[in-house]
């Protein structure tokens, strides 16, 4: 064999051998904005996608992995109940906008209109006198301010 044939021989096993060493676990994880990530370092809340080998590294132990997985987990559910507590907070307001929306509408109604009446449990109309229906504006536009100040602050 050839000097040269030797050479090209010994390099390739040695980078055969370095590509060995390099190798190392795989982690996924996705991101606050949703973007996944992939690393070869573990983060909280990251899942192992590839191990380099069947056995541990060496210095790792068991214990130290399921330790690692409890971290996972954990974060997991504090990423979870936070994406939980924004959608209730958003289902609040939502709630809130409808609740606004309403009373301006009353309060809208209670100003355009002529007279102001109740209904009897018989259908008949009892008609409000000027006061009345003063104080029944004044309550809708409190109503409305109170529920359009905390739906806008």
């Amino acid at each position: 064999m050839s000097r040269t044939s030797f050479l090209i021989l010994l390099s390739g096993f040695i980078l055969a051998g370095t590509l060995g060493l390099a190798r190392a676990d795989v982690y996924r994880w996705v991101g606050k904005d949703g973007v996944v990530h992939y690393s070869d370092q573990w983060v909280p809340g990251a899942k192992l996608v590839m191990r380099t080998s069947g056995s541990l590294r060496a210095g790792s132990s068991a214990a130290a992995l399921r330790g690692i997985a409890g971290e996972s987990k954990a974060a997991d559910h504090q990423i979870r109940q936070a994406a939980d507590e924004r959608t209730v907070q958003a289902k609040e307001a939502k709630l809130q906008a409808e609740r606004c929306k309403s009373a301006k509408a009353t309060y809208q109604r209670l100003i355009y209109a002529r007279r102001l009446f109740t209904t009897g449990k018989h259908g008949q109309r009892h008609y409000l006198s000027g006061a009345q229906a003063d104080a029944a504006r004044a309550k809708a536009l409190a109503t409305m301010n109170r529920l359009c100040a905390a739906h806008s602050g």
